[in-house]
Protein backbone atom coordinates (compact mmCIF):
# COMPACT_ATOMS: atom_id res chain seq x y z
CA UNK A 1 0.00 0.00 0.00
CA UNK A 2 1.35 3.29 -1.04
CA UNK A 3 0.35 6.32 1.09
CA UNK A 4 1.52 10.30 0.02
CA UNK A 5 4.31 8.67 -2.18
CA UNK A 6 5.62 6.23 0.62
CA UNK A 7 6.27 2.79 1.03
CA UNK A 8 4.14 1.82 3.86
CA UNK A 9 6.25 -1.64 4.26
CA UNK A 10 9.09 0.64 4.45
CA UNK A 11 12.69 -1.20 3.03
CA UNK A 12 12.93 -4.78 2.59
CA UNK A 13 13.60 -6.95 5.54
CA UNK A 14 13.74 -3.57 7.77
CA UNK A 15 12.06 -4.34 11.26
CA UNK A 16 9.29 -1.76 12.52
CA UNK A 17 10.80 1.27 13.35
CA UNK A 18 14.09 1.35 11.67
CA UNK A 19 15.35 3.89 9.99
CA UNK A 20 16.35 3.54 6.45
CA UNK A 21 19.20 5.47 6.56
CA UNK A 22 22.36 3.58 6.66
CA UNK A 23 26.38 4.35 8.18
CA UNK A 24 27.06 5.77 11.38
CA UNK A 25 24.86 7.85 13.72
CA UNK A 26 26.97 10.94 12.80
CA UNK A 27 26.00 10.45 9.12
CA UNK A 28 22.30 9.42 9.57
CA UNK A 29 21.97 12.37 11.44
CA UNK A 30 23.94 14.40 8.58
CA UNK A 31 21.52 12.83 5.85
CA UNK A 32 18.20 13.35 7.83
CA UNK A 33 19.38 17.08 8.39
CA UNK A 34 20.01 17.38 4.90
CA UNK A 35 16.64 15.51 3.80
CA UNK A 36 14.70 18.19 6.38
CA UNK A 37 16.54 21.14 5.24
CA UNK A 38 15.33 20.04 1.64
CA UNK A 39 12.04 19.19 2.29
CA UNK A 40 11.74 22.43 4.36
CA UNK A 41 12.49 24.41 1.36
CA UNK A 42 9.54 22.88 -0.52
CA UNK A 43 11.23 19.18 -1.61
CA UNK A 44 8.29 16.76 -1.84
CA UNK A 45 11.12 13.24 -2.04
CA UNK A 46 12.97 14.63 0.22
CA UNK A 47 9.81 14.74 2.69
CA UNK A 48 9.17 11.38 1.36
CA UNK A 49 12.35 10.06 2.53
CA UNK A 50 12.60 10.86 5.73
CA UNK A 51 8.82 9.50 6.22
CA UNK A 52 9.63 6.25 4.68
CA UNK A 53 12.03 5.68 7.85
CA UNK A 54 9.52 6.97 9.75
CA UNK A 55 6.44 4.99 8.90
CA UNK A 56 7.31 1.58 10.57
CA UNK A 57 7.20 3.42 14.20
CA UNK A 58 4.58 5.91 13.48
CA UNK A 59 2.63 2.91 12.45
CA UNK A 60 3.31 0.88 15.43
CA UNK A 61 2.16 3.79 17.16
CA UNK A 62 -1.20 4.40 16.08
CA UNK A 63 -1.87 0.55 15.70
CA UNK A 64 -1.06 0.47 19.66
CA UNK A 65 -3.41 2.85 19.96
CA UNK A 66 -6.67 2.02 17.82
CA UNK A 67 -5.86 -1.73 16.64
CA UNK A 68 -8.25 -1.33 13.78
CA UNK A 69 -6.00 -1.74 10.73
CA UNK A 70 -8.33 0.70 8.10
CA UNK A 71 -8.31 3.21 10.73
CA UNK A 72 -4.41 2.88 11.26
CA UNK A 73 -3.94 3.13 7.81
CA UNK A 74 -6.42 6.79 7.74
CA UNK A 75 -4.60 8.13 10.55
CA UNK A 76 -0.91 7.06 9.27
CA UNK A 77 -2.05 8.95 5.92
CA UNK A 78 -3.58 11.63 7.84
CA UNK A 79 -0.32 11.97 9.77
CA UNK A 80 1.81 12.55 6.99
CA UNK A 81 -0.36 15.21 5.49
CA UNK A 82 -0.49 16.95 8.72
CA UNK A 83 3.36 16.84 8.84
CA UNK A 84 3.88 17.99 5.25
CA UNK A 85 1.94 20.78 5.48
CA UNK A 86 3.72 22.16 8.97
CA UNK A 87 7.08 20.57 7.77
CA UNK A 88 8.28 24.42 7.79
CA UNK A 89 7.66 24.55 11.04
CA UNK A 90 9.40 22.03 13.09
CA UNK A 91 12.22 22.85 14.54
CA UNK A 92 14.47 19.65 14.44
CA UNK A 93 15.22 19.35 18.18
CA UNK A 94 13.84 15.95 18.01
CA UNK A 95 14.07 13.62 15.65
CA UNK A 96 11.92 13.59 12.50
CA UNK A 97 10.30 10.28 13.48
CA UNK A 98 9.78 11.19 16.92
CA UNK A 99 7.72 14.97 15.77
CA UNK A 100 5.52 12.44 13.56
CA UNK A 101 4.74 9.79 16.17
CA UNK A 102 3.95 12.98 18.54
CA UNK A 103 1.21 14.29 15.40
CA UNK A 104 0.11 10.87 15.31
CA UNK A 105 -0.76 9.97 18.85
CA UNK A 106 -2.77 13.18 19.18
CA UNK A 107 -4.56 12.50 15.65
CA UNK A 108 -5.48 8.93 17.21
CA UNK A 109 -6.60 10.71 20.70
CA UNK A 110 -8.42 12.88 18.72
CA UNK A 111 -9.79 9.98 17.06
CA UNK A 112 -10.55 7.81 20.06
CA UNK A 113 -12.67 10.80 21.67
CA UNK A 114 -14.96 10.70 18.96
CA UNK A 115 -15.36 6.56 19.30
CA UNK A 116 -17.44 4.79 22.13
CA UNK A 117 -14.69 3.22 24.06
CA UNK A 118 -15.04 -0.25 24.51
CA UNK A 119 -16.20 -2.77 27.51
CA UNK A 120 -13.35 -3.79 29.53
CA UNK A 121 -14.25 -7.28 28.88
CA UNK A 122 -15.02 -6.80 24.81
CA UNK A 123 -13.61 -10.15 23.63
CA UNK A 124 -15.73 -12.39 26.25
CA UNK A 125 -18.37 -10.25 24.27
CA UNK A 126 -17.10 -11.19 20.69
CA UNK A 127 -16.46 -15.21 21.77
CA UNK A 128 -19.88 -15.51 22.78
CA UNK A 129 -21.18 -14.30 19.85
CA UNK A 130 -18.79 -16.96 17.60
CA UNK A 131 -20.07 -19.55 20.24
CA UNK A 132 -23.59 -18.38 19.32
CA UNK A 133 -23.06 -17.86 15.61
CA UNK A 134 -21.35 -20.63 13.08
CA UNK A 135 -21.17 -18.16 10.31
CA UNK A 136 -18.83 -16.45 12.97
CA UNK A 137 -17.18 -19.18 13.95
CA UNK A 138 -16.57 -20.90 10.94
CA UNK A 139 -14.80 -17.45 9.70
CA UNK A 140 -12.34 -17.66 12.94
CA UNK A 141 -11.92 -21.39 11.64
CA UNK A 142 -10.79 -20.48 8.21
CA UNK A 143 -8.01 -18.39 9.68
CA UNK A 144 -6.87 -21.07 11.66
CA UNK A 145 -7.34 -23.81 9.96
CA UNK A 146 -5.57 -22.27 7.44
CA UNK A 147 -1.85 -24.14 6.24
CA UNK A 148 -0.04 -20.16 5.68
CA UNK A 149 -1.16 -19.50 9.38
CA UNK A 150 0.79 -19.61 12.34
CA UNK A 151 -0.08 -18.64 15.77
CA UNK A 152 1.60 -16.29 18.03
CA UNK A 153 1.00 -15.88 21.51
CA UNK A 154 3.10 -13.12 22.17
CA UNK A 155 1.42 -11.06 19.77
CA UNK A 156 -2.16 -11.98 21.15
CA UNK A 157 -0.89 -10.38 24.08
CA UNK A 158 -0.14 -7.01 22.55
CA UNK A 159 -3.41 -7.66 21.07
CA UNK A 160 -5.11 -7.90 24.33
CA UNK A 161 -3.33 -5.24 25.43
CA UNK A 162 -4.98 -2.56 22.97
CA UNK A 163 -8.08 -4.05 23.14
CA UNK A 164 -8.34 -3.89 26.94
CA UNK A 165 -6.35 -0.42 26.39
CA UNK A 166 -9.66 0.90 24.33
CA UNK A 167 -11.47 1.15 27.39
CA UNK A 168 -9.69 3.48 29.39
CA UNK A 169 -9.73 6.91 28.49
CA UNK A 170 -7.52 7.98 25.15
CA UNK A 171 -5.47 10.43 27.18
CA UNK A 172 -4.37 7.12 29.89
CA UNK A 173 -3.93 4.96 26.79
CA UNK A 174 -1.43 7.24 25.62
CA UNK A 175 0.13 8.18 28.90
CA UNK A 176 0.74 4.26 28.89
CA UNK A 177 2.05 3.80 25.55
CA UNK A 178 4.31 6.37 25.60
CA UNK A 179 6.25 5.37 28.91
CA UNK A 180 5.57 1.89 29.22
CA UNK A 181 5.73 1.19 25.73
CA UNK A 182 7.94 3.35 23.59
CA UNK A 183 9.83 3.93 27.02
CA UNK A 184 10.13 7.47 27.19
CA UNK A 185 10.87 9.36 29.83
CA UNK A 186 8.46 11.51 32.14
CA UNK A 187 9.55 14.51 30.58
CA UNK A 188 9.66 13.01 26.88
CA UNK A 189 5.83 12.03 27.04
CA UNK A 190 4.58 14.74 28.66
CA UNK A 191 5.56 16.93 26.19
CA UNK A 192 4.69 14.93 23.35
CA UNK A 193 0.72 15.05 25.15
CA UNK A 194 1.28 18.64 26.10
CA UNK A 195 0.90 18.05 29.45
CA UNK A 196 2.99 19.01 32.86
CA UNK A 197 5.00 16.24 34.11
CA UNK A 198 3.09 16.23 37.29
CA UNK A 199 -0.08 15.66 35.32
CA UNK A 200 1.20 13.13 33.04
CA UNK A 201 2.19 11.34 36.20
CA UNK A 202 -0.48 10.98 37.75
CA UNK A 203 -2.50 9.60 34.18
CA UNK A 204 -0.08 7.28 33.76
CA UNK A 205 -0.78 5.99 37.93
CA UNK A 206 -4.14 5.80 36.65
CA UNK A 207 -3.64 3.70 33.38
CA UNK A 208 -1.50 1.39 34.81
CA UNK A 209 -4.02 0.66 37.93
CA UNK A 210 -6.94 0.10 35.58
CA UNK A 211 -5.05 -2.10 33.05
CA UNK A 212 -3.92 -4.31 36.20
CA UNK A 213 -7.21 -4.54 37.39
CA UNK A 214 -8.43 -4.98 33.97
CA UNK A 215 -6.27 -7.91 32.79
CA UNK A 216 -6.79 -9.50 36.21
CA UNK A 217 -10.30 -9.69 35.40
CA UNK A 218 -10.56 -10.70 32.00
CA UNK A 219 -7.72 -13.70 33.13
CA UNK A 220 -9.71 -14.85 35.95
CA UNK A 221 -12.76 -15.53 33.73
CA UNK A 222 -10.19 -17.08 30.98
CA UNK A 223 -8.74 -19.29 33.86
CA UNK A 224 -12.03 -20.35 35.24
CA UNK A 225 -13.93 -20.61 32.28
CA UNK A 226 -11.64 -21.29 29.45
CA UNK A 227 -12.97 -18.85 26.94
CA UNK A 228 -11.29 -20.05 23.75
CA UNK A 229 -10.36 -16.25 22.27
CA UNK A 230 -7.18 -16.07 24.05
CA UNK A 231 -3.61 -17.18 24.40
CA UNK A 232 -3.57 -21.07 25.10
CA UNK A 233 -7.23 -21.65 23.48
CA UNK A 234 -6.68 -20.47 19.99
CA UNK A 235 -3.04 -21.68 20.29
CA UNK A 236 -4.98 -25.49 21.16
CA UNK A 237 -7.60 -25.04 18.35
CA UNK A 238 -4.98 -25.25 15.65
CA UNK A 239 -4.28 -28.62 14.57
CA UNK A 240 -0.81 -28.14 13.56
CA UNK A 241 1.73 -28.22 15.74
CA UNK A 242 3.81 -26.52 13.93
CA UNK A 243 2.04 -23.62 13.07
CA UNK A 244 0.85 -23.41 16.99
CA UNK A 245 4.14 -21.33 18.20
CA UNK A 246 5.22 -21.38 21.74
CA UNK A 247 2.87 -21.76 24.84
CA UNK A 248 1.87 -17.76 26.08
CA UNK A 249 4.48 -17.34 28.84
CA UNK A 250 3.57 -17.37 32.61
CA UNK A 251 3.02 -15.81 34.86
CA UNK A 252 1.69 -12.51 33.05
CA UNK A 253 2.42 -9.46 35.76
CA UNK A 254 1.71 -6.12 34.01
CA UNK A 255 5.48 -5.49 33.83
CA UNK A 256 5.81 -8.27 32.51
CA UNK A 257 2.97 -8.35 29.86
CA UNK A 258 4.66 -4.99 29.15
CA UNK A 259 8.03 -6.41 28.22
CA UNK A 260 5.99 -8.85 25.59
CA UNK A 261 4.27 -6.14 24.11
CA UNK A 262 7.22 -3.87 23.88
CA UNK A 263 9.15 -6.93 21.51
CA UNK A 264 5.63 -7.38 19.00
CA UNK A 265 4.83 -6.73 15.68
CA UNK A 266 1.78 -5.58 15.62
CA UNK A 267 1.35 -4.17 12.28
CA UNK A 268 2.68 -7.10 9.97
CA UNK A 269 3.27 -10.07 13.07
CA UNK A 270 3.15 -13.79 12.11
CA UNK A 271 -0.75 -13.76 13.00
CA UNK A 272 -2.06 -10.44 11.75
CA UNK A 273 -4.61 -12.28 9.61
CA UNK A 274 -6.05 -13.47 12.78
CA UNK A 275 -5.93 -10.35 14.95
CA UNK A 276 -6.93 -8.23 11.89
CA UNK A 277 -10.41 -10.21 11.42
CA UNK A 278 -10.63 -10.04 15.48
CA UNK A 279 -10.13 -6.04 15.33
CA UNK A 280 -12.78 -5.33 12.56
CA UNK A 281 -15.41 -7.76 14.57
CA UNK A 282 -14.57 -6.04 17.67
CA UNK A 283 -15.27 -3.01 16.55
CA UNK A 284 -18.49 -3.30 14.77
CA UNK A 285 -20.10 -5.34 18.06
CA UNK A 286 -18.62 -2.51 20.42
CA UNK A 287 -19.85 0.35 18.36
CA UNK A 288 -23.09 -1.55 18.63
CA UNK A 289 -22.66 -2.75 22.09
CA UNK A 290 -23.29 -6.00 21.43
CA UNK A 291 -22.63 -8.90 23.26
CA UNK A 292 -22.74 -10.47 26.74
CA UNK A 293 -19.83 -9.96 28.65
CA UNK A 294 -20.11 -13.44 30.71
CA UNK A 295 -18.24 -16.03 29.56
CA UNK A 296 -20.63 -18.75 27.87
CA UNK A 297 -18.33 -21.60 26.29
CA UNK A 298 -15.39 -22.49 24.16
CA UNK A 299 -16.25 -21.33 20.72
CA UNK A 300 -13.67 -23.09 18.51
CA UNK A 301 -15.04 -23.93 15.25
CA UNK A 302 -17.37 -27.14 15.53
CA UNK A 303 -15.40 -30.42 15.39
CA UNK A 304 -12.01 -28.62 15.81
CA UNK A 305 -9.15 -28.80 18.23
CA UNK A 306 -10.34 -26.90 21.53
CA UNK A 307 -14.22 -27.89 20.77
CA UNK A 308 -15.60 -28.89 24.17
Amino acid sequence: MKQSGVDADGPAGSPPGSEVWSGSVPDQAATEASALAAAQAGDRAAFDRLAQGALPRLRATIRRMVGHPQHTDDLAQDALLRAWSSIRAFDGRAAFSTWLCRIGINLAIDFLRAEKRWRGHAQVAYANECNASPDLAMEVGGVLMSPSFHYDAREHIAFCFTCVGRSLEPELQAALLLREVQELSNLEASRALGLSESVFRHRLAEARGAMERSFEGLCALVNKQGVCYQCSGLRDAIPDPGRQGQPAPEPLSLARRLEVVRECDVDAGRAQALHDLFWRRIADQEREGRGDLEPSASCAPPGEPGTR
